[in-house]
């Protein structure tokens, strides 16, 4: 039989998880609210809407919600150190998540292609929406999945996984980071202290800073924008896209398949690999170490200098310092 006592420590875990709760029934219900979690990691579901992520130097993750001009629900959960904000599925995509698709092969190269300047956020969109302000500890990773928002986030000394539909803004320095955007997207990223994955699916640009090892995959007319790489850069491109670095300190491997373009601006491709199928090219203004080459229709390399043998297969053009270097 229980005497109906209640202890300090126990009245105090019954306030807090009454709180959470509460918290979190109100951010459901009601046009605002707040939920505080011991936490290391942040989940973010099915999110439309704009997302404020600042750091802090304590445990615990923050989480506000303003609703917009129209009501949405939004969820909040935690588990084994996770905390999940659940949004609602678009109806029209009650079916399938909308990143999917968001890599394609069968993109038509795009004549005449240009760096992208990027199109304004819809500001009018972005107001009907919840606005979610999070205060996160700094090593926390921090997680976003099939999301339509307007992103502000400062450093973190954890990862980003980011697999939006939908993504305008900006990230500080991250450790490592999976980015995964569709068309329309713009984003920056500062440096990243280890891997970094991209991936873009149409007209959509992503610019970060330092990395050091990166993997590209356009499909489409996207650009992806980098600082210097100190490691691997892998670049796939089906389209028109085109990945540029500031500078390139270990080996290149470079599948184009249409116009695409991959540009070094400085540094040395140790080794170089290049397989090159339409009008697409690779520029190197720095050394290219045993050129592996393999061109088709009207590809080409430019290369500002070589060390060891190039080894040329197929057509194309090939150019070190200027001068075309006929096929043996």
């Amino acid at each position: 039989m229980h005497s109906g006592k209640v202890t300090t420590m126990n009245r105090t875990k019954i306030l807090k998880s009454a709180a959470v709760l509460l918290g979190a029934t109100f951010l459901s219900t009601g046009a605002a609210g707040a939920a505080t979690f011991d936490a290391d990691k942040i989940s973010f579901r099915d999110i439309t809407g704009t997302v404020e992520i600042t750091t802090n130097s304590g445990d615990e993750v923050d989480v506000v919600i303003r609703q917009g001009k129209t009501y949405s629900a939004v969820e909040l959960s935690e588990e084994d150190g996770t905390v999940f904000v659940q949004g609602v599925k678009w109806r029209e995509e009650e079916t399938k998540d909308c990143c999917n698709d968001r890599i394609r092969r069968e993109f038509h190269a795009r004549d005449g292609r240009k760096l992208t300047t990027g199109e304004p956020v819809d500001e009018g969109f972005f107001e009907e929406y919840p606005t979610l302000v999070v205060s996160v500890p700094l090593d926390s990773d921090v997680e976003f999945i099939d999301a339509r928002m307007k992103l502000s986030m400062d450093r973190l000394d954890g990862a980003l996984s980011l697999d939006a539909c939908y993504v305008y803004g900006e990230a500080g320095d991250v450790d490592e980071a999976v980015i995964g955007v569709i068309n329309g997207s713009r984003l920056i990223v500062g440096n990243v202290g280890a891997g970094l994955e991209i991936d873009v699916s149409g007209d959509a640009d992503v610019m970060t800073g330092n990395a050091a090892m990166v993997d590209v995959d356009i499909a489409g007319p996207g650009d992806v924008i980098l600082g210097n790489v100190d490691g691997m850069l892998d670049v796939s491109i089906a389209g028109s896209g085109l990945v540029r670095t500031s500078r390139l300190d270990g080996p290149l491997t470079a599948r184009i398949a249409g116009s695409g373009g991959v540009v070094v601006q400085a540094g040395r491709a140790d080794t170089l690999k290049a397989t090159i199928d339409g009008s697409g090219g690779v520029y190197i203004d720095g050394a290219a170490v045993s050129p592996e080459l393999r061109l088709f229709g009207s590809s080409e390399v430019q290369m500002k200098s070589v060390v060891g043998r190039i080894n040329r297969h197929g057509g194309g053009a090939v150019y070190v310092d200027g001068n075309r270097i006929e096929k043996e």
